[in-house]
């Protein structure tokens, strides 16, 4: 299984260990990146800032996919061709909606078993979740999508900008004791990487979990 690397945003002062870790997967050599956008980039400025802020943490060679333009089969067999896939930011609903539309939900997952790398940013590391439930603290469902199941690649939620949206705090606790769920809670710079069966965490990273708010620590996350 590859890595799963979930983060909330890119800042001028990114957490150094979670840098000096992924230096450390992704430095030995040049691996090339898949890039999905959330919806089109027309003006390639999203593609431009992740490049620029991705070149700080490893090795990468880039590729774009624009997911409303998915025109041939070619363009989706070369993304899952790339070493790493890239799933950005933007509305976390619109996203998996698109990504529902091209079939590429199971492909991801195969990816990743196959020992293929995913790096999620924001909304592209909500939908590495089971479902997208939690993304209604933040996002507005604008496409009216009524499955929100999603990659189910980790066993938890995802709250991206908590230095942001700190203010859902009393609704992610009822969140987590109406779905069971443990919601992870990440400030911008900050992340959480998944590798060897095990969670890692780089920052200041909130549990919340069975309505009770606390520091995250590796300890309380095994994966059996």
């Amino acid at each position: 299984m590859g890595a799963l690397i979930l983060l909330s945003d890119f800042t001028e002062n990114d957490n150094v260990n979670l840098k000096r870790k992924m230096q450390e997967i992704f430095l030995d050599k040049k691996y090339t990146i898949s890039y999905i956008p959330s919806m089109s980039d027309i003006k390639l400025k999203y593609f431009e800032q992740a490049k620029m802020e991705l070149s700080k943490y490893g090795n990468f060679q880039f590729d774009y996919f624009d997911i409303d333009d998915f025109c041939n089969i070619e363009k989706i067999e070369k993304i899952f061709e790339s070493e790493i896939i890239y799933l950005s930011g933007g509305n976390t609903y619109y996203f998996l909606n698109n990504l529902k539309k091209r079939y590429l939900i199971t492909r991801l997952r195969k990816y990743v078993e196959n020992g293929g790398h995913i790096i999620g940013l924001s909304a592209g590391a909500i939908i590495m979740s089971k479902d997208i439930s939690s993304a209604k603290f933040g996002d507005k469902d604008i496409v009216g999508l009524s499955d929100l199941s999603s990659l189910a690649l980790v066993d938890f939620d995802f709250m991206p900008h908590w230095n942001q949206g700190s203010n859902y705090l009393e609704d992610l606790k009822e969140h987590s004791k109406n779905t069971g769920n443990t919601v992870y809670a990440c400030n911008d710079g900050d992340g959480i990487i998944v590798m060897d069966n095990k969670v890692h965490f780089y920052g200041d990273i909130k549990m919340i979990k069975q309505g009770e708010i606390m520091k995250a620590y590796e300890k309380d996350h095994i994966i059996i």
